[in-house]
C-alpha cells in the first residue's frame, strides 16, 4: 500500500489511546501523555516528528549537540535535529520511513517516537535551563 493523508487517518484511527487531528496536509497525533507527534505524507516518504525543546531553552549548545551525536544512536528509530517552527529554532525528534511501508511499521515509528521523547528529554535535561 502507498499512504496518503487519508488512508493514514483512518490507520491510526484505530489506535484507542490516540487522538488525532488533521491540519492541513498534516495529521497531529496525541498521546495519553500528552506528547504531540506531527505526521506528513510525501511522495516517496511519511515523516513522524515532534518538537522536545526550544533552542533558546539551551543552557550550552555546543555540549549539547555534542552530546546528541554521540548519543541518538542509544535511543532507536529516532533521529534528532533543529527546526525552524514559526520564527523560534527548536530541537525536534523524527523519524522516517517509506509511503510503502506496511501498517504495522507506520505504528511502530509512531509509538517508538512517542517512546523515545522521554528519553531524550531525560539525557539532555541537563543543558535545558527550563523544567521540562
Amino acid at each position: 500500500m502507498s499512504w496518503n493523508t487519508d488512508t493514514l487517518k483512518v490507520l491510526i484511527e484505530d489506535q484507542s489511546n490516540w487522538v488525532i487531528e488533521t491540519e492541513g496536509d498534516c495529521l497531529t497525533v496525541s498521546n495519553d501523555e500528552g506528547v504531540d507527534v506531527f505526521v506528513y505524507v510525501g511522495g516517496q516518504q511519511i515523516l513522524v516528528e515532534t518538537p522536545l525543546f526550544a533552542a533558546q531553552s539551551v543552557t550550552d549548545k555546543a555540549q549539547l549537540n555534542d552530546l546528541i551525536l554521540r548519543s541518538h544512536q542509544l535511543v532507536p528509530l529516532t533521529t534528532i535535529g533543529i527546526k525552524a517552527i514559526g520564527n523560534e529554532d527548536y530541537y525536534v525528534a523524527f523519524g522516517a520511513l517509506s509511503v510503502d511501508s506496511k501498517n504495522s511499521v507506520v505504528i511502530e515509528e509512531i509509538e517508538t517516537l512517542f517512546d523515545n521523547v522521554s528519553e531524550f528529554l531525560d539525557l539532555y535535561s541537563e543543558f535545558l535551563n527550563v523544567e521540562i
